[in-house]
C-alpha cells in the first residue's frame, strides 16, 4: 500500500494557552445536574457523583451538567484523570475525581479522546474537531499537530504506543488512520477504511498489534504496527447485529482477550479477534442497547457494561450478572476500571437524546 507522508506545517504554532474553571450560571446546578462522573469504590455495588470545580470565590460549580464521552487514567499516577466531553471540552482532576479543572481554550467542542504520554505524564493529546492538540506542560498550553484540511471532519481517536512513545496514531470519522513516528511532527496514512473510526486500542503485551473499531465496518486489527490491516468482521458476522459496534475492551491480563459490545450483545474473543463467542447476558440478544463496557485490567473474568439505565457486573466471565440501577437519568457510556485499584471505578454518562 502506497503511503502519503502528510506533513503539517504550523508556522508560529497555533497555540492554545491558559488554564481556567468552569463557568456555569448560578451555582453550576442546571438541568442536566445529574451528569458528569461517578466513582465507585466497591466495583459498582454503590456510586458518589465527582463533579466538584474549585474556585476562589467559594461559589459552588459543578461539571453535573456535562455529557462524557471518554475517561483516561495516567499510567503513571492514577489520581490524573482526564474526560472528554460531548461538547464541553476536556477536563482533568489530580485527586480521583474529587475535583475538576479545564484548560481554557479546550473549554467547547467534542473532545472523543485523549491519550496521555506513557512516559512523561505532563504530555497529553486530545482530539478536537478536526485537529489533534498536544500538551507538553500539563495542559498549561496546547499545540496543533495535525490537522485534517476537511472542516467537516473528526478526529476520534488517539492513541501513544507505549513501548516506542514516538510513535502516536489518530482516527478520524472519514475512516483514516494515521501513524507520526516523531511525537506529531509528521504523519503518514496507515490505512483508510470505509467507515468512521469510532476507537482505537492497543494490545498491552505488543505494541505492534492495534485494533480500530469502526461504526459500521468492523473491528480492524495490524500485527505490524499499521503495515497491513485485517478485517475482523467475516469472524464474528454471525452474530446478528454484531456489526453495530458499541464499544470494547481489551484484556491486560490476558491480552488476547477483547470483548466487544455491539447491537447484538457482548462478543468475546480470547485469540486476538480471529474467533468470537457470545457472551450469556441477563436480556436476549438484540434486545437492549449496550453503550459501554470494561474489563478488570488484574482479572480478565470480571466484566462490566452499561446501559441507559443499569450498570452490571460479572466476577466469572458473564456466568452470572450482577445489575445496578444507574445513580442517574443519563446513560453509562463511559466505564473505567482504576489501573492500580480494581475495586475503584469511574463511570461517564451522556444525555441521549
Amino acid at each position: 500500500m502506497s503511503k502519503k507522508i502528510l506533513f503539517l506545517s504550523l508556522l508560529g504554532s497555533l497555540l492554545l494557552a491558559g488554564v481556567g474553571c468552569v463557568s456555569f450560571s448560578g451555582n453550576g446546578i442546571s438541568s442536566g445536574a445529574d451528569g458528569g462522573v461517578f466513582k465507585s469504590t466497591d466495583k459498582g455495588d454503590t456510586w458518589n457523583k465527582r463533579v466538584a470545580v474549585p474556585t476562589t470565590t467559594g461559589d459552588k460549580q459543578s461539571i453535573a451538567g456535562v455529557n462524557v464521552a471518554t475517561i483516561v487514567q495516567d499510567p503513571q499516577d492514577p489520581n490524573a484523570i482526564y474526560i472528554g466531553t460531548v461538547s464541553s471540552g476536556l477536563f482533568y482532576s489530580y485527586d480521583g475525581g474529587d475535583s475538576w479543572l479545564r484548560p481554557a481554550q479546550l473549554s467547547s467542542g467534542k473532545v472523543a479522546s485523549i491519550a496521555i504520554h506513557p512516559k512523561d505524564k505532563c504530555t497529553i493529546y486530545a482530539t478536537l474537531a478536526n485537529r489533534l492538540l498536544k500538551s507538553e506542560d500539563c495542559s498549561r498550553t496546547w499545540s496543533v499537530v495535525y490537522l485534517d484540511a476537511r472542516t467537516d471532519r473528526q478526529t476520534t481517536a488517539v492513541l501513544v504506543d507505549f513501548f516506542s512513545s514516538n510513535i502516536v496514531w489518530v482516527a478520524t470519522d472519514a475512516g483514516d488512520i494515521l501513524k507520526s513516528t516523531d511525537n506529531g511532527r509528521s504523519w503518514s496514512n496507515s490505512e483508510t477504511l470505509k467507515s468512521a473510526i469510532m476507537k482505537l486500542a492497543i494490545v498491552s503485551s505488543d505494541s505492534r498489534r492495534l485494533y480500530a473499531a469502526t461504526k459500521a465496518h468492523g473491528i480492524w486489527r495490524t500485527d505490524n504496527s499499521g503495515d497491513d490491516w485485517i478485517d475482523l468482521s467475516p469472524n464474528y458476522r454471525d452474530f446478528s447485529g454484531s456489526i453495530e459496534f458499541s464499544d470494547m475492551a481489551l484484556g491486560v491480563s490476558d491480552p488476547a482477550t477483547i470483548i466487544m459490545a455491539s447491537r447484538y450483545g457482548l462478543i468475546r474473543s480470547r485469540d486476538f479477534g480471529d474467533s468470537w463467542e457470545t457472551v450469556d447476558l441477563l436480556t436476549p440478544p438484540r434486545s437492549t442497547i449496550l453503550y459501554s463496557v470494561a474489563v478488570d485490567p488484574k482479572d480478565v473474568n470480571t466484566i462490566y457494561y452499561g446501559t441507559a439505565t443499569t450498570f452490571y457486573r460479572s466476577p466469572n466471565s458473564g456466568v452470572n450478572w450482577i445489575p445496578k440501577k444507574l445513580p442517574t437519568s443519563r446513560t453509562a457510556t463511559v466505564l473505567q476500571v482504576d489501573i492500580v485499584n480494581s475495586n475503584v471505578l469511574y463511570m461517564g454518562v451522556t444525555k441521549i437524546k
